[in-house]
């Protein structure tokens, strides 16, 4: 948990000293401008999933329609504060999965309960680099927490061949940080539509973590408009002790947006 924090406090220190810097620099003539966006989310999750000193891995790679079955919940939401060319850029999804995966276990296939909860937030600091009035392109920094909880259980009539264990039920979960950078923009057509999207890449405690996102929406005001994207996640978490979390969250996520 101490690590967790400090990726937070090392993010926000980030984030405050090139704004602070800016604002010194303009005098503070920009005015700042915020915006909130909440998504419900449709995610599948395709994976190889582990747990510490057990000798059973799972994958799972199942259809759109499968996942979104199987899905208890999905949402994301953003939140933006912008300055001149500086802001902050907070951003957090959670997505919770309920599904039966078959692992091989002596040339059979052992059914075996499977509950997954993710989340992860984005703390990130935001420079412009194209600044106009149809499209802007930024340049994003910043630091991604992941938490990640896995159940596995499962039961077996006949004995197993050692180690595994005949019957089995727990759930582990771990914490993770990861530094990540990349770009974001969006470009408008003038007639209330715009496109847009996000492309980064990092890594940390995971070997390598991603997020993708493109998506198309209609101002319905100067204020509000609706929105409607694609989204993908993946993160390549392991322990030492064997926990597994090489994990693609993605799927279509509708939402609003709301500026001011």
């Amino acid at each position: 948990m101490a690590i967790i924090w400090r990726g937070w406090v090392l993010a926000g220190l980030a984030c405050a000293a090139p704004m602070a810097q800016a604002q010194a620099q303009d005098g503070g003539g920009d005015a700042w401008t915020f915006r909130l966006a909440p998504y419900v989310w449709g995610s599948s999750t395709d994976g190889t999933f582990a747990h510490a000193r057990l000798p059973v891995g799972l994958h799972t790679s199942k259809s759109f329609r499968e996942s979104l079955e199987e899905l208890d919940a999905g949402a994301m939401g953003a939140f933006e504060a912008r300055k001149g060319r500086h802001g902050v850029l907070l951003d957090g999804q959670f997505a919770k999965l309920s599904t039966t995966v078959y692992a091989p276990v002596a040339g059979a296939a052992l059914p075996v309960r499977l509950k997954t909860r993710t989340a992860s937030g984005l703390l990130a600091w935001r420079y412009g680099l194209v600044e106009r009035d149809a499209a802007h392109l930024d340049l994003v920094a910043g630091v991604r927490v992941w938490s990640a909880r896995v159940r596995l259980a499962y039961a077996v009539p006949v004995p197993t061949p050692p180690p595994i264990p005949q019957q089995y039920a727990g759930e582990q979960s771990h914490r993770w940080v990861d530094a990540q950078v990349g770009v974001k923009g969006r470009y408008g057509f003038g007639n209330g539509l715009f496109v847009g999207g996000w492309a980064l890449a990092g890594a940390g405690e995971s070997d390598l973590s991603t997020d993708l996102m493109l998506l198309a929406g209609y101002d319905v005001n100067e204020r509000l408009a609706v929105v409607a994207g694609y989204r993908r996640l993946s993160t390549d978490f392991e322990t030492s002790a064997g926990f597994r979390f090489d994990t693609t969250l993605q799927g279509p996520g509708l939402g609003v947006e709301y500026r001011f």
